[in-house]
């Protein structure tokens, strides 16, 4: 009996001296510190001791669970979650679908143990707020690990710790509760598997939250359009005229011919008059006027015949 008075005490004193927060993306229960919105409706001066009401309460009373953000699972209404005084739902960062993203977590005490980091999209929830249930279905990879859990913590002491986090390739929101889980390692427990007892040994370990609320774009499929195809204009030996009549005049060849043969019937002066050369393909303006004078040859012709 004394023995287990003995570690709910030494659980209790862990407990109080534990000091950590999500700083980025800002818990909801510290956003007050970095946006001056958060102020008048959200300041919280115990934004550091987000820790399920201390082991006691986690593991005793509540049999390991916790609320979202870290406030004790028995309380009937939770000040950050939603329906609470001090809950708002506000958007503090926005990121892009399946982008690496760098999260900061501060500790005042380092307790060793392992971070995790959690998703879940409530854009379908509009009523109710994220539940642990939801947030364990993402359980987010660190990067340049296969791991779910950052276990560097040790190194670091009592610092700003900086993770680099993998978001998921298929999830994008208006609203996303982003969550913060810190299962510390020096708390004196036993591991029932080995039977051996140490610190950070066993299950019932002081565990710190913190939630915040997050957009992710989704990704715009980019569209490819397709190639420009250049067409290049040839000039060539033969030249239509679109005409009533469609006269072609096919090449330089056959112009003196006609020039000749069919157009001696034009006087000097009319010749000059369209300065034609025998070795030139006639303009557009020109075709035309020669059309009419090929036709008027042509009648002229018929009537002399």
């Amino acid at each position: 009996m004394m023995f287990n008075i003995f570690i709910v005490f030494a659980f209790y004193l862990s407990s109080i001296n534990g000091h950590g927060y999500l700083f980025d993306p800002v818990a909801r229960s510290s956003a007050w510190l970095i946006d001056p919105s958060f102020k008048e409706c959200c300041a919280y001066s115990s934004h550091m001791e987000m820790f399920c009401g201390g082991v006691g309460q986690q593991w005793i009373t509540n049999g390991g669970k916790c609320g979202i953000c870290g406030e004790p699972y028995d309380r009937a209404i939770k000040l950050f979650e939603k329906g609470g005084a001090k809950y708002t739902g506000k958007i503090v960062k926005t990121y892009n679908q399946g982008e690496q993203i760098d999260v900061q977590v501060k500790l005042s005490a380092n307790h060793q143990g392992y971070f995790e980091f959690r998703l879940c999209n409530v854009d379908n929830t509009p009523d109710s707020d994220a539940t642990q249930e939801c947030l364990d279905r993402y359980l987010l990879t660190i990067v340049n690990t296969d791991s779910t859990k950052y276990r560097d913590v040790t190194k670091h002491g009592s610092d700003t710790i900086t993770v680099r986090v993998q978001l998921p390739p298929d999830v994008s929101c208006h609203h996303c509760v982003f969550q913060w889980k810190y299962t510390t390692g020096n708390n004196w427990g036993r591991d029932s598997a080995t039977n051996k007892s140490g610190p950070g040994l066993g299950r019932e370990n002081e565990t710190f939250m913190g939630c915040s609320d997050i957009t992710i774009l989704a990704n715009i499929p980019s569209t490819t359009l397709p190639p420009i195809i250049s067409t290049s204009t040839t000039t060539t030996s033969s030249l239509t005229l679109r005409s009533a009549k469609r006269v072609s005049i096919k090449s330089t060849q056959r112009w003196p011919a006609l020039t000749t043969q069919r157009w001696s019937v034009l006087s000097t002066e009319r010749w000059s008059m369209l300065s034609i050369k025998h070795s030139s393909i006639p303009s557009a303006k020109q075709s035309a006027v020669l059309t009419t004078i090929i036709s008027s040859s042509s009648s002229s012709s018929s009537s002399s015949s």
